[in-house]
């Protein structure tokens, strides 16, 4: 679960006003490693939204596949490979 944009600017703030990052740590009792990411974040991007994960694409559509199998039950993996590429 991801940090909220409120709390991730309430403590890059306090980085900054204090001008130590493992005080800030220790006040908001999360590791630097987060601190220095979302300051990483920041300069890369320009601000600390989160950044979406989605899913992987798939190489195969995966109801062609289930339509091949139910086609042909018996087909050993290098046949399908090669009708899938």
């Amino acid at each position: 679960m991801a940090y909220s944009l409120d709390f991730r600017k309430k403590v890059l703030a306090y980085c900054k006003r204090t001008g130590s990052i493992t005080e800030a740590s220790d006040v908001f009792q999360i590791s630097r490693n987060t601190i220095y990411g979302w300051l990483k974040l920041k300069e890369k991007i320009g601000n600390l939204n989160h950044q979406a994960k989605g899913t992987k694409p798939r190489k195969v559509d995966r109801d062609r596949l289930k339509n091949y199998l139910n086609d042909h039950p018996d087909a050993y993996l290098t046949e399908i490979a090669s009708e899938f590429d």
